[in-house]
C-alpha cells in the first residue's frame, strides 16, 4: 500500500516522498496531530523543488518569488489534494492536507510566535527524506534545503520509512551559514532567534505593517497620512499581505552546497 501511494505521488509531481507513522513522530512544540484528524495514524511527506532559476540572481528578490515559492506551493497543494482524493477513493483513507506554511492557528498564546499544525521538517528527518543541517533546515541529499514540504495526515496505519544514515553534509561544508547570517539570528548553541531572522528576511511582514499603520496614525495631519498611503512602502506591505510571504534574504538556503548537483540536474 505504501508503494502504491509513493508511485501515485511521483506521478502527480512530487520530487521526493516518504511515510512516517505517527508513533514515530516527535515535535515537542507542535500540537497533537489528532487535533486536526482524529483518525490519523500516519503522514505522507511530499517534497517539491523550486525552479533552478529562482536562485540564479540574488538581488531580484521580487521576480524570483513565483519560481521559488508561489508556483511550488500551488503545484504542491494541487498534487497533495489529488493524492488525498486518490487515497480516499482507492484505499478508503481519511486525509488532511498540511500546507507548507500559512495559515497558522493564531490565538492569545501563539500570535507572537505562530506554530504550524505539523512540523514537516521534523517529519521529513524522521522519515528519511532529510537530515538536520547546522542552519536548522532539513537537508535532502538530492536538493539540500531547496525543497518545499507538504504533508497528508491520513487514517492508514502505514509503517515509517527509516531515517537517513551516512549523510552528513555539514561535516565537510566550507560555507559558514551561521556566521554569515546578515540578521545574526543564530545563537552560539545553534538555535535560531526568529525575530532577528524575520527582521531581515521579511521586512514587509505583518509586524512591520502594523508599525507602518501606527506611524501613520501618529502623523499630525491628514496630508501626511495620505502621503504615507500613496508611498511605495504601503504598496509593498499591501502586496505582501496579498501573497502572504516574500523573502528578501534566503542566504542559508541559497548558498548551502548540500544537494546542489541534484538541484541543477
Amino acid at each position: 500500500m505504501k508503494e502504491v501511494i509513493k508511485t501515485k505521488a511521483k506521478e502527480l509531481g512530487a520530487d521526493l516522498v516518504s511515510v512516517l507513522n505517527l508513533k514515530d513522530y516527535r515535535s515537542p512544540r507542535s500540537p497533537n496531530p489528532l487535533r486536526y484528524l482524529p483518525s490519523a495514524q500516519s503522514i505522507v511527506l511530499l517534497a517539491f523543488a523550486p525552479l533552478a532559476g529562482a536562485y540564479r540572481y540574488q538581488d531580484n528578490t521580487w521576480s524570483k518569488m513565483p519560481s521559488f515559492l508561489y508556483s511550488v506551493e500551488s503545484a504542491g497543494n494541487t498534487a497533495a489534494y489529488h493524492l488525498g482524493r486518490f487515497m480516499e477513493r482507492e484505499l478508503g483513507a481519511e486525509s488532511f492536507l498540511v500546507q507548507a506554511h500559512r495559515p497558522f492557528e493564531i490565538n492569545e498564546e501563539t500570535f507572537r510566535s505562530p506554530i504550524g499544525s505539523i512540523s514537516l521538517r521534523h517529519a521529513a528527518v524522521q522519515s528519511g527524506l532529510a537530515v538536520w543541517g547546522k542552519n536548522t533546515l532539513a537537508l535532502t541529499p538530492q536538493f539540500g534545503p531547496r525543497v518545499m514540504y507538504l504533508g497528508l495526515l491520513n487514517s492508514l496505519d502505514l509503517p515509517s520509512d527509516s531515517p537517513l544514515e551516512g549523510y552528513d553534509p555539514c561535516s565537510t561544508c566550507q560555507y559558514d551559514c551561521r556566521a554569515t547570517c546578515p540578521g545574526k539570528a543564530f545563537t552560539e548553541d545553534g538555535r535560531v532567534l526568529s525575530h532577528r531572522c524575520v527582521k531581515v528576511s521579511q521586512p514587509n511582514d505583518v509586524g512591520n505593517f502594523m508599525r507602518f499603520l501606527t506611524e501613520m496614525a501618529e502623523k499630525p495631519s491628514v496630508k501626511e497620512r495620505v502621503e504615507m498611503l500613496k508611498s511605495p512602502r504601503f504598496f509593498r506591505h499591501l502586496q505582501y499581505l496579498q501573497f502572504f510571504i516574500h523573502y528578501h534574504c534566503d542566504n542559508c538556503t541559497r548558498y548551502c552546497p548540500g544537494g546542489l548537483q541534484g538541484a541543477s540536474g
